[in-house]
């Protein structure tokens, strides 16, 4: 049964680009149930830590924080591009070193326009009292992101890091929040990934969403390239020791050279993957996309659950014997856990050297981030960081059009080029400080 197609069709350029990169088979989700995976709206670019892997540019911690009437503005694009149900990433730098109450604005905002929110801080000042403002705000997620790249003082192993894990697990329980967590994946850590992943199957009763993010080479971080040693595969192979299962899935959450992905079942040490049997999953999207009529951009998952019966009658049995399937593999952790089994998405993102962007990924991204200029790719985005940061910005004021500096915070009635000044050594972050530390010993 065919689709019919929705009102301007929000999912059609990314699944053009899908098709064009020959990405777009029978089980691709990405442009056939939604238009874009989520939208990163950068609300600082200052942060607290300084990551040897970060994707920051060199003068980004020096631009004004963008006032919250441009963030709204910000926000309804989305929400006029991609509509209600879309995922928003308030993130930065670290989004936690704005005011609370911005952050509280952003929440409410998100939530009156039905789309979703998540923070996304590496969680040093995502304190349990602001986290339950910001669920009261409607924030819907919480993403910590922590792992060696941080070099946080005291943990030399993602294995020590994992105290800092659980601390921020315990803050974030009973607040109505889905708590994620992030990992950079490089060299110095790749060992330690089917540890990591055995950790994160042990809480898994409180997470619903792990990542890891490869190595690339942009941003100002003192590790730049990516080893030779350290692929998708390879990472996979990791992640799926860890866990104990053959990942990733055949599902597609967009282009296979950037993400990877699959949904497990877990009871005790057990994990199982809900995706494996691809015969029923294939079954699953004709029947989901045949039921899918309705007019919004982001498919509504549960109502279309319920119709999707309708297009394929048989598709509940063969349901029904692959959960008996995967019920019967998890049994010893059923029985030693005494517990329903838990659920937990796992994602491996690749993203792309500024230096080598493929077009046609670029073309078929499913990771945005919110500018004045309308959405763009994230790889994209942090190749030119520093050209979208400081660009003039247009803001609608009392009907009168003015622009706004991020190197000066000013708002003046004509676009000015306004560039920042060469930070000083104290405030200096990733390859520019290194370099300035380096001639400070040799002038000496």
């Amino acid at each position: 049964m065919q689709t019919p197609p929705k009102p301007k069709d929000a999912r059609k350029p990314l699944r053009e680009g899908l098709q064009a990169a020959g990405q777009y088979g029978a089980l691709q989700t990405a442009g056939r149930f939604y238009p874009v995976a989520c939208v990163a709206l950068e609300i600082t670019q200052k942060c607290n830590l300084d990551c040897t892997l970060c994707y920051l540019s060199e003068h980004a911690e020096q631009a004004r924080d963008v006032p919250l009437v441009i963030l709204f503005q910000r926000i309804a694009m989305v929400h006029a591009q991609y509509g209600e149900g879309t995922n928003i990433q308030i993130t930065g730098g670290d989004p936690t070193l704005r005011a609370i109450e911005d952050i509280e604005a952003i929440c409410k905002e998100i939530k009156r326009l039905n789309m979703r929110s998540c923070l996304m801080t590496n969680g040093i000042r995502a304190t349990r009292p602001r986290l339950k403002r910001l669920a009261a705000a409607g924030l819907n997620d919480v993403a910590f992101h922590v792992d060696l790249t941080q070099e946080r003082q005291g943990y030399d192993s993602e294995i020590a890091l994992n105290k800092i894990r659980e601390k921020y697990i315990a803050r974030a329980q009973r607040l109505g929040l889905r708590i994620l967590f992030n990992t950079t994946v490089y060299e110095g850590n790749l060992a330690e990934i089917p540890a990591l992943c055995a950790f994160f199957k042990r809480q898994s009763r409180h997470l619903a969403l792990v990542s890891f993010q490869m190595q690339a080479d942009t941003g100002r971080g003192t590790e730049d390239k990516r080893r030779t040693g350290l692929t998708q595969d390879v990472l996979s192979k990791q992640i799926g020791k860890g866990f104990g299962v053959d990942f990733p899935s055949k599902i597609g959450i967009g282009h296979s050279g950037c993400s990877r992905y699959d949904h497990l079942a877990i009871a005790g040490d057990t994990a199982v993957s809900i995706l494996s049997e691809t015969q029923l999953v294939k079954r699953a999207i004709r029947a989901l996309e045949a039921a899918d009529t309705d007019e919004h951009a982001v498919a509504n998952s549960r109502k279309n659950w319920r119709k999707a019966p309708l297009h394929d009658p048989g598709l509940i049995l063969h349901a029904g014997k692959t959960l008996l399937k995967v019920l019967w593999r998890l049994r010893s952790g059923l029985l030693s856990s005494r517990r329903v089994p838990s659920r937990m998405s796992v994602v491996l993102h690749s993203f792309m050297d500024a230096k080598t962007l493929e077009p046609e990924r670029c073309a078929s991204c499913v990771f945005m981030v919110a500018t004045s200029q309308g959405p763009v790719s994230m790889c994209v985005f942090n190749a030119e960081r520093d050209a979208q940061l400081f660009a003039p910005v247009p803001l609608e004021q009392d009907t009168q059009k003015l622009w706004w500096s991020a190197a000066t915070g000013e708002l003046t009635e004509t676009p000015v080029e306004a560039h920042p000044e060469v930070p000083k050594f104290k405030n200096m972050k990733g390859r520019q400080r290194a370099k300035a530390a380096s001639q400070r010993e040799h002038s000496t």
